[in-house]
């Protein structure tokens, strides 16, 4: 009477135990192998754009050389021109000062004067 069989609900608990971790095995590998596929698929995906892309610019290449020669040496100069065209202006017109000021362009001293422009005490005239 002391020898009682009471083995059955353990087995089951050990049996439903084994099931769960059988199904999170599986469950695992198809996440592994879904997350395989999909980077798989972004890589292949990548790639074409980058050969896209490769391709695009091959052909604005020779363009856009052009255009960045255009500038250095017809706009560029033109641009600069014009700045210090509009600085001379902005230095004899006060008035003008403030739309210099609004973009950043600063007047420099005026061209007849050097010694003003660098902060030099002007010369004094030579005694007879």
């Amino acid at each position: 009477m002391d020898n009682l069989d009471l083995k059955t609900p353990v087995q089951a608990d050990t049996n439903d135990l084994r099931s769960q971790v059988d199904q999170l095995r599986q469950l695992i590998a198809s996440v592994l192998i879904l997350a395989i596929v999909i980077s798989g698929t972004l890589g292949i995906y990548l790639l074409r754009q980058w050969q896209s892309s490769r391709k695009d610019l091959a052909a604005i290449r020779p363009q856009a050389a052009q255009m960045i020669n255009e500038y250095q040496k017809v706009s560029g100069p033109m641009m600069s021109d014009f700045v210090k065209k509009i600085t001379e202006y902005g230095r004899t017109h006060p008035d003008f000062a403030p739309v210099l000021a609004k973009y950043g362009i600063k007047p420099v001293g005026p061209t007849s004067a050097p010694s003003a422009a660098l902060g030099l005490p002007p010369a004094a005239a030579p005694k007879k």
